[in-house]
């Protein structure tokens, strides 16, 4: 079933500090106000398996918008741990309130935040994604007290009896709302960059300043640069000639590299609500190495064999065996392993030496 947890049981990395989560401990101290853990007015559908031993839930989105590289945000203040489980909750964190309550977020895409920091309720600390032992993509939920698992509770509100599947029950977020409109997020621009409608227009609209300026999410679009350097990423601001609204090339970040878009701490901006990256799916006959680059030979990680998706292509090291061999090297989410990680297009099943593209015979896109 799409977006699960499939544990069979409280793994090492997990469960050693956990070994009474099947059997709820009565809270001597109040619970936070926790509030649901994604951002503000969108609705998301939940679930708990039968497989599950904790009082967990798994959420996805159901307002139209995509569950994949959504803003995963704190349920309530507190204390950053990021963790990583290979055969379980891959990329998740656990944050610390105090008063022996914590939050955890598991299968994240990526990070937002530094291990170790304080975040405030309704701060970006993640991306929603299917990492670890997960079947697709989705935020796993848990509230503990004392390192029991606990029923959840949102807005004071408890959302048992849970449901077996999706679509019965459905939670809209007010986490972040706020009467303050939206997260803005902080980055320097080395010199005054033109605004357009979108990120596929050729219109100038306006232009934002040299200097540090707000934006407020991210859009896939066309490509901006000079020679060896160039952005796809597209950031939805406020520009200071013409109308609000409009987007600016990331290619105008100061402190990043080529198809990065983080602010000015690090955090990766957000989606906007249809901006992700497009995906191309492709099958690969074998469980293949991933890399940081296409040059790299330190494994990262771990790609499964079967259907996958990437976004694009780059030219790199050679990889084969004998008469077959591949240059392509195509970026990915791999199964094990950070996100955005590079695996070769040797190990596509359908197509020759040299090749990449996706199942339909596409030509994938160069990065």
């Amino acid at each position: 079933m799409r977006g699960r947890s499939l544990f069979l049981r409280v793994t090492a990395a997990v469960g050693a500090a956990l070994a009474a989560a099947a059997t709820m401990a009565a809270p001597a101290q109040a619970a936070p106000n926790f509030k649901a853990p994604f951002p503000c007015g969108q609705r998301w559908t939940y679930s708990h398996h039968s497989q599950e031993v904790r009082l967990a839930l798994d959420f996805i989105r159901n307002d139209g918008g995509a569950t994949a590289g959504a803003p995963v945000l704190a349920s309530a203040a507190g204390t950053v741990a990021r963790r990583y489980q290979a055969g379980g909750a891959g990329n998740y964190i656990d944050i610390n309130h105090g008063g022996g309550w914590h939050t955890y977020y598991f299968h994240l895409q990526a990070y937002s935040v530094a291990d170790g920091a304080y975040v405030g309720q309704g701060q970006q600390i993640g991306l929603t994604g299917t990492t670890g032992n997960s079947s697709g993509e989705h935020i796993h939920y848990e509230q503990l007290y004392n390192g029991a698992g606990q029923t959840i509770a949102i807005d004071g509100v408890s959302l048992a009896p849970y449901p077996g599947s999706y679509g019965s029950k459905s939670l809209t977020s007010t986490n972040g709302c706020g009467g303050s409109g939206p997260v803005k997020y902080f980055v320097d621009t080395y010199a005054a960059a033109p605004a357009f409608a979108s990120p596929t227009s050729t219109a100038q609209t306006g232009t934002l300043n040299q200097g540090t300026n707000y934006v407020f999410c991210k859009a896939w679009g066309r490509q901006t640069g000079s020679g060896t350097s160039y952005n796809h990423w597209w950031l939805k601001t406020d520009p200071d000639t013409g109308p609000a609204g409009q987007y600016v090339s990331a290619y105008y970040l100061s402190r990043w590299g080529n198809d990065e878009a983080k602010d000015n701490n690090g955090v990766v901006i957000p989606d906007c609500a249809g901006g992700s990256q497009p995906k191309y799916w492709v099958d690969t006959y074998a469980t293949a190495p991933v890399f940081a680059s296409a040059t790299s030979t330190a494994q990262t990680g771990t790609l499964n064999q079967g259907t996958n998706y990437v976004f694009c292509k780059t030219w790199g090291r050679q990889i084969g065996s004998g008469s077959s061999y591949n240059h392509w090297w195509l970026k990915t989410d791999p199964d094990t392993g950070p996100a955005g990680q590079y695996v070769s297009a040797y190990y596509l099943s359908r197509w020759g030496n040299d090749e990449a593209k996706d199942n339909n015979g596409v030509v994938i896109p160069d990065c």
